[in-house]
């Protein structure tokens, strides 16, 4: 049996995030979904022998990352949507922190030349007291992992 190599480490919790772009701090997000890639599979038949197929990887894809967070008076993802809105499409660079229970960032994903595609007011209902969410969706060019070897 193998000895551990170092001591053992409880995983992170998912509620310890935060969210930058462009290197500003954009607001408190309750949720951050679709940090996802993808290799697509290119099949091959061996000329001459159809029962052997080899797998080569192709294209890379990315899924389009979903924020989701309370919403208050200050609101640049707003100012962010209403230019794509216009036509004038914003390609900004970001990255989300997960943090450790000190609140240290300790693994990073940074996406690149994200812009709004999509956005999603809150739920309204009289008969409720909940937070009034909106929801941003971003396309963007790629994800890269940073941290947590």
């Amino acid at each position: 049996m193998a000895k551990p190599t170092g001591p053992a480490q409880d995983p992170f919790r998912t509620f310890n995030f935060l969210v930058e772009i462009e290197g500003i701090q954009v607001g408190g997000f309750s949720s951050v979904s679709g940090l996802q890639s993808q290799v697509e599979i290119r099949s091959v038949r061996e000329g001459g022998v159809n029962d052997t197929e080899y797998k080569l990887p192709g294209q890379v894809t990315y899924g389009d990352l979903t924020l989701e967070a309370g919403l208050t008076a200050q609101d640049p993802m707003w100012t962010w949507y209403l230019a794509t809105l216009k036509g004038n499409i914003q390609r900004k660079n970001g990255s989300i922190y997960l943090r450790d229970a000190k609140g240290q960032p300790a693994i990073c994903w940074n996406f690149f030349s994200a812009w709004p595609k999509e956005w999603q007011g809150p739920a309204l209902d009289a008969g409720q007291s909940l937070v009034a969410t909106q929801r941003f969706v971003l396309a963007h060019q790629g994800v890269i992992k940073s941290g947590g070897s």
